[in-house]
């Protein structure tokens, strides 16, 4: 993160934050990124997306400012960083969102394509977009633009939901702009066709299909798609379980949805984040050594670094055959793991996917997390054999103290 954050095209890096639901803390955590990135040097430029209820002036403890992202929709100002104001902090600027929701809520695709083009355009080293909740398309658009993409939510099952539900969608998008750009829109609107009538569910059955039908257009699409890796913050964290939401989500997505995720971090609850809010205070301002200030710090440093890549990316042609023939590759660790490695991997993996674990929320995925289950079952057997690793303890002392269910010799109590 020291190293100057620029790309080759000496264009901004845009990092766009998001969350499936509204009250996530999405635009907190783009301010005090925004805040702490500039602190390091950066140049930054925070620009408010949230085209329905725009706020992000509040978390940096400023009236709404005269310009505005709606000024530069309706071309009341020649282009985007002519609605940029300072926010006092040095090197950070702020391009508020439009103070009448009516003026931009929904763009036109016109519009929508010049915000895209400024964007790119901005005098800045890092472009921070606080976006808005759900999945619309202005919302994915800007996300798919993206170099980073980071997705905030709270460890509840409906943020949960909405996490997987708005990652689907942000792959799909993504997947359509890149058919259209290499002139496979047709191949993808044909699949895609077949995909309502069938039951195509998830965005790697799609490319999987795509592949079938075409295997040049199925090839250049992965490799295009390959670079699209979300990053997850889970906020407002209150206890071990909420920390490990995040690893055990990273694990579902990569296994079961196919997509790459980095689990980016995890900000732990503090009560001061609200009363900044309510006294329209920068918290990274104001507390800036406290706790959630650290793992903020350290957020922006996954996401802008490598910290933040998928642990062990498990591309869709990975088949059972694979894992039962490698048990570490069925356990997520190298060749080289240690017993005290392959005892700690395994009990993640039996958390992850234990009946009724958070990370599978929504998901329609029973017969995958039970071979799921078999396969880690038996990699663990062979390498306890293999290398003496011991079995998991019966008690309900340290990391078996967060498993559910009370499993006895490495084995998993099914439903």
């Amino acid at each position: 993160m020291h190293s100057r954050i620029i790309s080759a095209l000496d264009r901004p890096q845009i990092w766009a934050i998001a969350g499936g639901k509204g009250g996530t803390g999405k635009s907190l955590l783009a301010a005090s990124l925004g805040i702490h990135l500039a602190r390091e040097g950066r140049r930054v430029v925070l620009v408010d997306a949230d085209l329905g209820a725009p706020n992000l002036h509040t978390s940096l403890g400023m009236d709404p400012p005269a310009l505005s992202l709606g000024d530069f929709i309706h071309r009341r100002v020649p282009g985007l960083v002519d609605a940029a104001v300072q926010t006092g902090l040095p090197r950070l600027s702020l391009i508020s969102g439009a103070r009448n929701a009516l003026d931009a809520e929904n763009l036109k695709h016109f519009q929508k394509t010049r915000l895209l083009r400024e964007l790119l355009q901005l005098p800045a080293e890092i472009v921070v977009v606080d976006l808005g909740a759900g999945t619309s398309l202005d919302v994915l658009d800007v996300f798919c633009l993206a170099d980073r993409g980071v997705m905030v939510i709270l460890p509840e099952p409906t943020s949960v939901e909405n996490c997987y539900r708005f990652l689907n969608a942000a792959y799909m998008r993504r997947l359509q702009r890149t058919a259209r750009a290499l002139g496979y829109e047709p191949i993808v609107d044909l699949v895609l066709e077949l995909r309502e009538r069938s039951r195509l569910g998830r965005p790697v059955e799609v490319l999987e299909e795509i592949r079938r039908v075409d295997a040049c257009a199925g090839r250049a699409l992965s490799d295009f798609m390959e670079p699209f890796l979300p990053h997850l913050v889970i906020n407002q964290v209150r206890d071990q379980d909420d920390v490990r939401l995040g690893d055990s989500m990273q694990t579902v997505t990569e296994r079961f949805i196919r997509i790459p995720l980095g689990y980016a971090g995890a900000i732990p609850y503090e009560p001061a984040m609200v009363q900044t809010v309510k006294s329209r205070r920068p918290f990274m301002v104001e507390y800036p050594r406290s706790r959630a200030a650290e793992r903020i710090r350290a957020i922006a440093d996954a996401v802008g670094g490598a910290a933040g890549e998928p642990r062990a990316w498990r591309p869709a042609e990975a088949s059972d055959a694979a894992a039962a023939a490698d048990p570490y590759f069925a356990l997520d660790l190298p060749p080289s793991a240690r017993a005290d490695a392959i005892l700690e991997g395994y009990l993640r993996l039996r958390r992850t996917f234990r009946s009724g674990s958070p990370a599978l929320t929504s998901l329609d995925c029973e017969s995958e997390r039970r071979a799921a289950v078999e396969q880690i079952e038996q990699a663990y057997r062979s390498l306890s054999r293999n290398l003496s690793v011991p079995a998991p303890s019966s008690g309900r002392s340290g990391p078996q103290a967060y498993i559910e269910g009370g499993a006895r010799r490495g084995s998993i109590t099914e439903p």
